[in-house]
């Protein structure tokens, strides 16, 4: 607990099964926030996550990144984090998805 408070993190014990015990808070000055050109797009949202402060945990940290989210069948969900100014590798898997609404979905997303 005094270790993960030194940092600046909060810390809250859990009965929950893997449940982590120290985390950031919503306040942190690590990590990204949101950007204000959140998009609906035809299978989801689009959205630009960009670097909070110069604080980084990593090094080599990209900002902005694009977070797309494509909700592809009532039970499955993709998710997508990719550097809009740098082309890099990807997995060239092809997933065939009908397409659902948030509203068809057993899952709700939040940004």
């Amino acid at each position: 607990q005094e270790v993960c408070e030194a940092r600046g993190c909060s810390w809250c014990p859990s009965e929950v099964a893997n449940a982590p015990w120290c985390f950031f808070p919503e306040d942190t000055p690590y990590g990204y926030a949101l950007g204000s050109d959140t998009e609906t797009t035809a299978k989801g949202w689009r959205a630009t996550l960009n670097k909070r402060q110069s604080l980084s945990l990593f090094g080599n940290d990209i900002s902005p990144v694009v977070l797309e989210v494509e909700f592809q069948t009532k039970d499955r969900l993709r998710f997508r984090l990719y550097d809009p100014n740098k082309k890099r590798f990807e997995v060239p898997l092809k997933i065939d998805s009908p397409g659902v609404t948030a509203e068809e979905a057993n899952y709700e997303v939040e940004l």
